[in-house]
């Protein structure tokens, strides 16, 4: 990585209630190699059960490293539609301090930019903003023309936007180098205080995609929408070389000294033809350490993830979503079948991988109670062990659900504003909301429930009618939920235990 001397032009980036921010990380190395110093900001950490919005002391230290930097520019990743009010508030405190134009990036950003550019931006790049935003940069730095550069909005004179062709983009993703693991001159704003350093270098845990995007279609992601605006030539999902993997995973051992695993973040774990072959050798060689991968029903295989439990994997979380194929069909737009679900499953456990994690969402306007029993008849054949995270349906901005369910009369336009554009509480209150009727709420304990081998012998005597045993459902739900806190105890252990056991294979 280049080094600057403090006579260099700064930039400064924001990441929201990330403390990993993959987008950011890979944003400062492409900055850093045009010859800028970067101050990235990591404001706030991530909770989904209790996420506290910015504080006015929290601003002013924003507007602290703001001022002190003196930037080019400061550079906000918006990713989602869920913290909008804290990044309001940053704009406003940027703004407030220093002449800087402020650019916003990232998935809402590229979905939304007029919205972003209506509420106080100077400019919006959509997509991927390695090539582009050095060159907004220079633009910037030297007083020169940005009007041709892609994937750029901005706002004329006279009000109107101008937004350019998305570009700036390529298949190989190798060409965006590494994302920086120490990011020098960062510091983390939480809790009413500002930490100097990069806060993942205590991290435990490293995250890392091998791939960019995501070949399926939900109805409930982004992803297929993002696809969408791809120019024409731009794959789907472009995967990055398994060197290029493997040097970014070294270098975070070395840069992180209390790693004990990594998580790969790819929507979809890369499967293609040799490349699995050639990671899992290269993995082995020089990695050695506990690792998770996100899947998909549809693209599980056995001899995979055989290779893949042999150099370290030790779970997989998979996205069920609903056990009603018409749920999954007709409302979430995912086309695998309860038979390719089970096999997908039997298949991770044949394959001796230690825990498999499965997503289910539920209690949301388009399930019906038959739907949510054949959600628990579904579980019912699931091959243990294994762990359910149950949640709601969040509707998010530039997700085609949100549409289906104004056309189906569920939510009218301005009801749904309300929900994608609710506080923060409220919208991570709804991924976790339990409001339905009695029976809804018998089903989904008797879901639950059905995880721990103990409840089962009376949750099937329970089938006929849960409501009447509501009062006993609720008992098993609390010691369920009790027994969930435990069992994540014992799953981080058995990693840390699997840390020390492939530590020492390394050493003989």
């Amino acid at each position: 990585m280049p080094e600057h001397t403090a006579s260099a032009p700064t930039v400064v980036l924001v990441a929201f209630y990330n403390k990993k921010a993959l987008g950011v990380r890979y944003l400062q190395a492409a900055l850093e190699q045009a010859g800028y110093r970067v101050r990235t900001v990591f404001y706030k950490d991530f909770n989904s059960v209790r996420p506290t919005p910015t504080t006015e002391l929290e601003l002013e230290f924003l507007r602290r490293v703001v001022r002190e930097a003196d930037p080019v520019l400061v550079g906000l990743s918006v990713m989602s539609s869920m913290y909008l009010d804290t990044v309001y508030q940053v704009l406003d405190a940027a703004l407030d301090a220093s002449p800087a134009p402020v650019v916003c990036g990232g998935a809402f950003a590229t979905m939304f930019p007029q919205r972003l550019l209506d509420r106080g931006a100077n400019f919006v790049l959509r997509s991927d903003g390695e090539q582009t935003l050095p060159m907004l940069a220079d633009a910037l730095r030297n007083g020169t023309d940005f009007s041709s550069i892609p994937s750029l909005c901005w706002k004329e004179d006279d009000g109107q936007v101008r937004c350019n062709e998305i570009g700036g983009l390529t298949n190989e993703v190798d060409r965006c180098g590494l994302p920086v693991i120490n990011s020098t001159g960062a510091c983390f704003i939480e809790n009413n205080l500002m930490v100097l350093g990069d806060p993942q270098l205590s991290t435990r845990s490293y995250e890392v995609i091998a791939s960019r995007g995501c070949p399926f279609t939900c109805s409930y992601c982004c992803c297929v929408n993002l696809r969408r605006l791809l120019p024409k030539g731009i794959h789907g999902v472009r995967t990055r070389s398994v060197k290029s993997v493997i040097d970014e995973l070294v270098e975070a051992k070395r840069r992180c000294k209390k790693l004990v695993f990594v998580h790969f973040y790819d929507e979809i774990f890369p499967n293609l033809p040799g490349w699995v072959d050639e990671f899992v050798v290269e993995y082995d060689k020089r990695i050695h350490l506990p690792f998770t991968i996100w899947s998909h029903p549809k693209m599980v295989d056995l001899e995979m993830l055989k290779k893949l439990k042999a150099v370290g994997l030790t779970e997989v979380i998979m996205g069920i979503q609903s056990g009603s194929e018409r749920v999954r069909r007709d409302v979430f737009h995912r086309y695998e079948t309860q038979e390719e679900i089970l096999n997908a499953i039997r298949a991770i456990r044949t394959a001796g991988v230690f825990w498999g994690s499965f997503d289910l969402m539920l209690q949301h306007p388009f399930e019906t109670i038959d739907d949510l029993k054949e959600s628990y008849y579904l579980v019912k054949q699931f091959p243990s062990p294994y762990e359910l995270q149950l949640h709601g349906l969040n509707f998010l901005p530039g997700t085609d659900i949100v549409d289906m369910a104004i056309d189906q009369g569920l939510s009218t336009p301005e009801e749904m504003e309300r929900i994608m554009f609710a506080p923060m509480e409220e919208q991570f209150g709804a991924y976790w909301k339990q409001e339905a009727s009695q029976e809804s709420q018998a089903w989904y304990r008797m879901i639950y429930c059905w995880q721990f081998k103990k409840f089962r012998a009376r949750l099937e005597g329970w089938e006929a009618d849960p409501v009447s045993h509501m009062e006993e459902l609720e008992a098993c739900y609390a010691q369920a939920q009790k027994m969930a806190r435990t069992r994540y105890l014992y799953k981080k252990g058995y990693v840390v235990w699997r840390r020390m056991v492939m530590g020492l294979h390394r050493t003989k």
